[in-house]
């Protein structure tokens, strides 16, 4: 496993600016953000041109880093069906992204579910949007990953082994995320332990509280238990990147450039060595 910081955490920087920020803090690797929030707009997207694309490759290899994946994240549950049309075609977009800066995975959400809209139908869309997906990214030699989050229609451990029974096949992998799984109390290492196999990135963000009062605080101020974890991963085979991802801000903590990206970088070397002897 190696060290990474995802770009969503530094949203006032251009992203090559992020990837000169991130070697200078001792990084092995870089995610790429490609999700519009209200705190963080994306760095990248799928109407980036072809020069942006290449001076990120550039920087990237100038600096030694790694892009080991892309975070295609946009909801995919609309009830309007042109919107989830759309939703896929963005999806899409970011899986040639990944094939333009050399990344081998993207990962996904399902979104919200619309209050009108039936459980069942927004599971069915989503469930058609990850075939499709999965499938043009196939195509490409790119894996496509879905991230459960806390209030999304796919939230929990669960959802994932449901939507293998109902998409047998087709080979969607895991974006790991603990924090999400922690705030609604369910247990992150059952991830670990019953997706291991499927497991294709990981992020390092921590939380403490219950949906919906609860927190991203930064890293080692939750409750979750990074070493565990990695100790985990490591046992299940998983070789990726630890990719910190800091949202601390969106719940009032203050730190600088250089704190996020120091802290994070130590915390991760921390859990990295963790369990070594």
């Amino acid at each position: 496993m190696y060290s990474c910081f995802h770009s969503v955490g530094l949203p006032a920087r251009s992203l090559v600016e992020c990837v000169d920020l991130v070697a200078d803090a001792g990084y092995a690797a870089i995610e790429l953000n490609a999700e519009t929030l209200p705190w963080a707009p994306a760095h990248i997207t799928p109407e980036t041109g072809s020069a942006e694309r290449k001076a990120v490759v550039e920087a990237c290899a100038r600096r030694g880093l790694r892009i080991p994946a892309v975070g295609a994240h946009v909801g995919m549950v609309d009830a309007e069906p042109a919107s989830r049309a759309a939703a896929i075609a963005f999806v899409n977009g970011c899986t040639d992204i990944a094939v333009d800066v050399g990344a081998p995975f993207v990962h996904i959400l399902s979104g919200p579910l619309p209050e009108a809209v039936d459980r069942n139908d927004g599971w069915r869309w989503f469930a058609r949007a990850v075939e499709e997906t999965v499938a043009y990214a196939d195509a490409r030699t790119i894996g496509l990953g879905i991230e459960a989050i806390a209030g999304h229609l796919f939230h929990k451990v669960d959802d994932y082994h449901a939507l293998r029974r109902d998409l047998p096949g087709v080979g969607f992998k895991v974006n790991f995320d603990p924090s999400h799984l922690e705030v609604q109390k369910e247990d992150p290492r059952r991830v670990v332990d019953e997706l291991g196999d499927s497991i294709a990135h990981v992020h390092l963000k921590d939380g403490k509280g219950l949906y919906p009062d609860f927190t991203f605080p930064p890293l080692g101020q939750g409750t979750i238990d990074f070493a565990g974890l990695v100790e985990g991963l490591r046992r299940a085979g998983y070789e990726g990147a630890l990719s910190v991802e800091y949202e601390a801000q969106v719940y009032g903590f203050r730190e600088s450039e250089d704190e996020i990206l120091t802290n994070g970088k130590r915390f991760c070397d921390q859990v990295l060595a963790s369990g070594q002897g």
